[in-house]
């Protein structure tokens, strides 16, 4: 809660010697340095302007910022008893793909529902290595980054619970869901990947395979990017317009339908 707290503070700018009491009160083992320092290995894009400190994404325009866009495939749907099997994602800056992570991840077992649905197998997994490894390799390459998911409350709270298991920190970086972002932005019936991948007439990828959807889901938060209200300015005006229920009602197709009644 403190930290979410400071997080907030920190997107509207807070004086160094506020953010040196706040940090005492979270990390009291750690000096002020090493705490902003562990802070930003976390994903927290902490900068200082005239002694203020502040997160980036309050200054950064979009076309500016860079959204690392993200899917994942697991073996359960529990993060306590299941794990990683595949992580994909791509990072896009002003509208272009700038580097892409795809890599399998070693598992014991995989259920058959699970093969029948991504089509990744035991075989498959041999050679590939440990969770602990590509989320190492996985947290490098985020850096960061805006953690961009369609449903990103599963994608970034399992990633970040696995993190946690391996003993390699916290997931701090800020998070947008093109799933109430899409519903914010873009008429349509049903917004499961699959849906939306033929209403918008989107290029067909595999689905239920990481890189395949990450890139499935940066067409469609691109798409959401050119039907946003004018008063989205920065990156954290993004953020905020983007937040919501997963089950919200979507307010684009209710204004076109109220207009076709009006006419």
């Amino acid at each position: 809660m403190k930290l979410q707290q400071l997080i907030e503070a920190l997107k509207k700018g807070i004086t160094r010697s506020l953010l040196k009491k706040r940090l005492y009160h979270i990390y009291p083992d750690l000096d002020f340095k090493t705490a902003i320092e562990f802070l930003k290995a976390q994903g927290l894009p902490i900068i200082e302007k005239n002694n203020i400190y502040y997160l980036s994404t309050s200054f950064n325009d979009l076309k500016d910022e860079v959204f690392c866009i993200v899917d994942i495939e697991t073996n359960g749907s529990k993060p306590e008893n299941s794990q990683i099997i595949e992580i994909g994602a791509v990072k896009i800056k002003n509208g272009e793909i700038i580097d892409t992570f795809n890599e399998l991840v070693y598992a014991d077992e995989i259920p058959e529902f699970v093969q029948e649905i991504t089509g990744i197998n035991k075989e498959m997994l041999q050679n590939a290595k440990s969770q602990k490894e590509v989320l190492m390799k996985f947290k490098e390459f985020l850096g960061d980054a805006i953690f961009v998911a369609h449903d990103s409350y599963f994608d970034f709270n399992y990633i970040r619970s696995q993190l946690q298991k391996e003993g390699l920190g916290d997931l701090l970086n800020l998070e947008i869901c093109t799933l109430t972002l899409s519903k914010k932005t873009i008429p349509a019936q049903r917004y499961g990947l699959k849906y939306l991948i033929e209403e918008l007439n989107l290029p067909q990828e595999t689905l239920h395979r990481a890189l395949s959807d990450a890139k499935t889901t940066s067409r469609i938060m691109l798409i959401g990017f050119e039907n946003l209200p004018d008063n989205i300015k920065n990156t954290n005006d993004l953020i905020e317009f983007a937040r919501g229920s997963r089950t919200i009602k979507n307010k684009v197709l209710k204004k076109q339908k109220k207009k076709k009644k009006g006419e």
